[in-house]
């Protein structure tokens, strides 16, 4: 899908309280900055979730303005149905949030699983990955997987990367345009604690990203 300059682009971030959704937001959005985008707002949540608690931010921007106002972004909130694209570090964070997907929303989730204290308590029951990609499919042909957390931990000894290897993930969608990796590693040089890592994590989640979704097309 080819975007045009005038296109307001929509994407969900979703996963637990602590896994970096927030930070992930604002990267987005400053290096949309960078890629001299004129319009971007957003939404976040923030001290509404404890640890593991679910958590999800909206991120729009729009690279260039339409001479009629009124066509142009004013909302931080996207529409239902309206999401080109979903990055869920925890993938029933997908469903959760199902109602901003529609056939034109691209997923990208983290395949590691945090279960609920409804599900620890046995009060619930997880569907499985297959289940949880059969119910996407629903929407979208575009249902990618990757265990994020496992390749964090295998390359840095940490979970910490999480989101920036799933940002990575996300970029061969080609659902987040007019932004260079370029933008994204001034942004993470500018303003995240050990930049050369994060860089390095970006780059890991572009390269497995490219190879998954490359074997599905």
């Amino acid at each position: 899908m080819s975007f045009k300059e005038t296109d307001i682009i929509n994407i969900v971030i979703a996963g637990t309280a602590g896994q970096g959704v927030i930070t992930l937001k604002r990267l987005i959005e400053f290096a949309s900055q960078k890629a001299g985008v004129k319009r971007n707002f957003g939404s976040e949540m923030h001290g509404l979730a404890q640890r593991e608690g679910a958590i999800s931010s909206h991120t729009r921007y729009q690279k260039e303005l339409f001479e009629d106002d009124r066509k142009n972004l004013y909302s931080p909130l996207i529409c239902y149905g309206d999401a080109d694209l979903y990055i869920c570090f925890e993938p029933i964070e997908a469903l959760r949030r199902g109602l901003f997907a529609s056939n034109k929303t691209s997923f990208v989730l983290n395949s590691r699983t945090i279960p609920g204290i409804m599900i620890t308590a046995n009060l619930e029951s997880y569907p499985s990955l297959e289940k949880i990609k059969e119910i996407l499919n629903g929407y979208s042909n575009e249902v990618y997987f990757m265990n994020a957390t496992e390749l964090s931990l295998n390359n840095f000894n940490t979970n910490q990367y999480v989101n920036l290897i799933m940002l990575g993930f996300a970029i061969p969608t080609s659902k987040i345009p007019f932004i260079e990796i370029e933008h994204y590693e001034e942004v993470i040089k500018e303003w995240l604690r050990d930049p050369d890592s994060n860089i390095k994590a970006l780059h890991l989640g572009l390269e497995k990203g490219k190879k998954i979704i490359n074997s599905a097309n």
